[in-house]
């Protein structure tokens, strides 16, 4: 109780500060209208649009060749007929029916999905926001529409993709889809995207603020999904929970709860294609893995289509495929809820990050220092969180260091050997 009177206290002071936020976009500055001007000015080209298109499709799946991206022919398929119906077995609720603190406690606390309706009926997103508008406003602008083999973001400009989007996309098997966390970036001509859409209160804390800004790791994303395109099995990192808002079209979703074994949910026989797309575990594995997991481990199947928000806790597996032409608006937070669970992981997987984030926490929010403490603690009740953490940036650095002395032995014997 006492938790849930902190988190409440912190959520409802700062209402008012999100609230006065509004929806009104500040005037552009100069360099932003000039930007915004060359956009308009920029015509569309046919040649270009497919040499940039091409690029990107090598690049975000360089395991496929250009002529293998509608090989299975997935696009002839009806996939609600072939799916089959989903159990829905999730609760559904309101928002006009639920308060903050029956949120925390139904949902958060007991670390339990759900889907919230209503959410969205005041959002400018929800009457602005289509393919064509993205076109016309942002064309220019480039969103990230994948990964390539380094890890580098693959980008199409937002024109482009659409285009993409009516045309060739409703041929490809599992068509690019973007997954853009740069939108609300200052200086970005789609920073006023961010006026369109309010972050609904139940997920307005957002601790990971502490760690500054521009360290903290990505958070917000706006989602362009063409029908059969999605995002394979994962858990959110760093042990954030999140929030998923649909706009147009639909998601199916399938959820395992915590503890599942990686091994059930990403079975050896996926693992070892190539191509691992959410289509395919879909289509192909999902039965056999539905039928193996452990009947607490039974996963949570929904659909959400526009109006509705999704609620997924940290620790949750799960997967989406895109049943039409999406958009949507995802977010990860850190609630006072969560920060036990997502600090203990970050402390192993942002160390650096979490030493900035203690120093401010320390001042700001005395009451989750004094948690990073007890949980430093309880590994070894010598150390402090600050110990903590320099011990295992330490080890880190001692690990560095003997690798590079094992790589410069090695070359040594190499060369006394040639």
């Amino acid at each position: 109780q006492e938790a849930v009177q902190q988190r409440m206290e912190h959520v409802e002071g700062s209402l008012e500060t999100a609230l006065s936020r509004d929806k009104t976009a500040s005037p552009p500055s100069p360099s932003e209208a000039e930007k915004d001007e060359e956009m308009v000015e920029d015509s569309f080209d046919e040649d270009d649009y497919m040499e940039k298109l091409r690029k990107a499709k090598r690049l975000a799946r360089s395991e496929i060749k250009l002529s293998q991206w509608n090989q299975y022919n997935f696009a002839s398929l009806d996939l609600d007929q072939v799916l089959g119906p989903v159990e829905d077995n999730i609760e559904r609720v309101s928002c006009h029916e639920l308060s903050t603190q029956d949120f925390i406690e139904r949902f958060e606390i007991p670390c339990k999905p759900c889907v919230i309706t209503g959410l969205l009926d005041r959002w400018p997103a929800k009457h602005k926001w289509s393919f064509q508008y993205f076109a016309e406003k942002y064309g220019a602008a480039r969103f990230k529409c994948g990964e390539d083999d380094d890890g580098y973001k693959v980008k199409l400009r937002l024109d482009y993709f659409v285009h993409y989007l009516k045309n060739g996309a409703k041929l490809d098997d599992s068509p690019l889809y973007v997954f853009d966390a740069d939108f609300g970036d200052d200086g970005k001509i789609t920073k006023p995207m961010l006026d369109d859409f309010t972050i609904p209160i139940y997920f307005r804390e957002d601790l990971y603020q502490y760690a500054g800004e521009e360290k903290r790791p990505p958070y917000r994303w706006v989602l362009l999904g063409p029908k059969r395109s999605g995002s394979s099995m994962h858990i959110d990192p760093l042990a954030t929970s999140a929030w998923n808002a649909v706009l147009s079209g639909r998601k199916r979703w399938v959820l395992f709860p915590p503890g599942t074994a990686k091994s059930l949910v990403k079975p050896e026989r996926w693992m070892a294609k190539k191509d691992r797309e959410a289509i395919d575990w879909f289509l192909y594995h999902y039965k056999q893995v539905k039928a193996s997991v452990p009947e607490h481990q039974k996963p949570i199947e929904l659909i959400t289509g526009p109006g509705d928000t999704i609620f997924v806790p940290g620790g949750w597996w799960h997967t989406v495929l895109n049943l039409d032409d999406t958009i949507a608006v995802t977010q990860n937070f850190v609630s006072t809820t969560s920060f036990p669970a997502v600090w203990l992981d970050s402390t192993t997987s942002r160390t650096k990050l979490s030493r900035r984030w203690l120093r401010e926490l320390r001042t700001v929010r005395p009451d989750l220092y004094e948690i990073a403490q007890k949980l430093a603690g309880e590994g070894d009740g010598r150390l402090t969180a600050e110990q903590h953490l320099e011990m295992i940036l330490a080890e880190r650095k001692a690990k560095k260091e003997e690798k590079r002395k094992r790589k410069k032995q090695r070359k040594e014997e190499k060369e006394e050997q040639g």
